[in-house]
C-alpha cells in the first residue's frame, strides 16, 4: 500500500508542478530588469509563498514545534543543503535559463534530471534499478524533451548557450537534492522537512536579493504589480505542496522512480496550457505526452527496488516510536 501511494505521490507531484509551469510568468512578462535582480526577485516571492503555505499546513497539523526542533538541531544543516540545491541552484537557475534561453531549451535540459538522479542514486545510495527501470527513466526524460522541443523557444542568440549551461547546472542540482533529501528527512515528517527547507531557501534568496544591485527595487515593483505577483504567489503555494509530496514519494519508492514520475510535469504542463490558455497541441507534443506516460508506466512496473534506508526502518513515514526522538541522531 505504501509503495502504491508512493507512485501516486510521484505522479501528483508532476501534475502540481505542471500547474506551477503554467502559472509562472514567461520571459516576456519578466523583461525589463537585470537578469540577476529579476531571477532573485521571482525566486524570493515563490519560495516565501511556499514557506508560508507549508508553515500554515504544519500549524493546522499541530507540528509547528517539530519545525522549530528541526531548526534547532544539527539536522538543519542537511536540510540547508537541500535548500541550497533546490533553491538558489535549481529554482534560481531554472528562472535564469527561461529568461536567457526561453522555456523550450530550459525545459529540455532540466527534463533530463531523472537520468542524473538515477545515476546518483545508484552510486551514492545503492538504489539499484533493473534494466526495465532504466528504460522507464530514460523514456520519461526523452518524452519530456520532445514536449519541450515543441514549446515556443527564445530567439537564437549568444544568450541561449549560456541559458542551456545554467539549465544543466539546475538539473544536476535538483537531482542532487533528491539524494540529500533521502538522508535529511530520515525519521521526520515530510511536510515538516519541506517547511524548514522552503523557509531556509527563502532566507537564502532574501540575502542574495539584498546583495544584488537593484534587487530590492525589482522585488518591490513585482509585489505592487498584482498581475505579476499573484500568479507567482499561487505558483509558490502549489510548488510547496508539489515539493512535499515529491519528498514523500522519494521516501516510499526511491529517488529514481520518484523522479521519473515527477518528470511527467512536462506532459501535465502541456495539457494544462492547452486547457487553460488554448495553447495548441501539435503531433510532437501529443507524441511527447504519450512517451512520458509510457516511461512512467514502465518505471512503475519495473519493480524490485528497495531503498536501503527503508529496509532499516529509518524512513518510515509517520510518528516516531515513543521515547525515540529522530532529532537525537541528527
Amino acid at each position: 500500500m505504501g509503495r502504491t501511494s508512493g507512485y501516486v505521490d510521484g505522479l501528483l507531484s508532476g501534475a502540481t508542478w505542471g500547474v506551477v509551469a503554467v502559472l509562472l510568468p514567461g520571459p516576456e512578462r519578466l523583461a525589463g530588469g537585470s537578469l540577476s535582480a529579476t531571477t532573485t526577485a521571482v525566486a524570493v516571492l515563490f519560495d516565501a509563498a511556499a514557506a508560508v503555505f507549508l508553515l500554515a499546513r504544519s500549524a493546522v497539523a499541530g507540528s509547528l514545534t517539530d519545525v522549530v526542533r528541526v531548526l534547532c538541531s544539527r539536522r538543519v544543516f542537511a536540510v540547508g543543503v537541500c535548500s541550497l540545491l533546490g533553491g538558489p541552484l535549481f529554482m534560481g537557475g531554472y528562472i535564469a535559463a527561461v529568461i536567457l534561453a526561453g522555456p523550450s531549451d530550459a525545459l529540455t535540459v532540466t527534463a533530463m534530471y531523472p537520468v542524473v538522479g538515477a545515476l546518483l542514486a545508484w552510486l551514492l545510495l545503492r538504489q539499484r534499478l533493473g534494466r526495465l527501470g532504466w528504460v522507464g527513466v530514460t523514456v520519461a526524460a526523452v518524452g519530456a524533451g520532445l514536449i519541450a522541443v515543441d514549446a515556443s523557444g527564445a530567439d537564437d542568440s549568444g544568450h541561449v548557450l549560456v541559458g542551456v549551461v545554467v539549465a544543466l547546472v539546475a538539473a544536476t542540482a535538483v537531482a542532487g537534492e533528491g539524494i540529500v533529501a533521502t538522508w535529511a528527512m530520515a525519521g521526520l515528517d515530510t511536510t515538516t522537512v519541506m517547511a524548514v527547507r522552503e523557509l531556509l531557501s527563502a532566507a537564502m534568496f532574501g540575502l542574495v536579493l539584498l546583495a544584488v544591485p537593484g534587487g530590492v527595487a525589482t522585488a518591490a515593483t513585482m509585489i505592487t504589480d498584482t498581475g505579476l505577483a499573484v500568479p507567482i504567489v499561487v505558483a509558490g503555494m502549489v510548488g510547496g505542496y508539489s515539493y512535499a509530496i515529491w519528498y514523500r514519494s522519494i521516501r516510499k519508492i526511491g529517488v529514481a522512480r520518484a523522479m521519473a514520475l515527477n518528470i511527467s510535469y512536462a506532459m501535465w504542463g502541456a495539457l494544462f496550457a492547452w486547457g487553460l490558455h488554448q495553447t495548441p497541441l501539435t503531433l510532437l507534443a501529443i507524441g511527447g505526452c504519450a512517451v512520458v506516460t509510457a516511461g512512467a508506466v514502465v518505471t512503475i512496473l519495473s519493480g524490485g527496488i528497495e531503498n536501503s534506508n527503508d529496509r532499516k526502518g529509518r524512513l518510515k513515514d509517520g510518528p516516531t516510536p515513543r521515547g525515540r526522538s529522530p532529532l537525537r541522531s541528527s
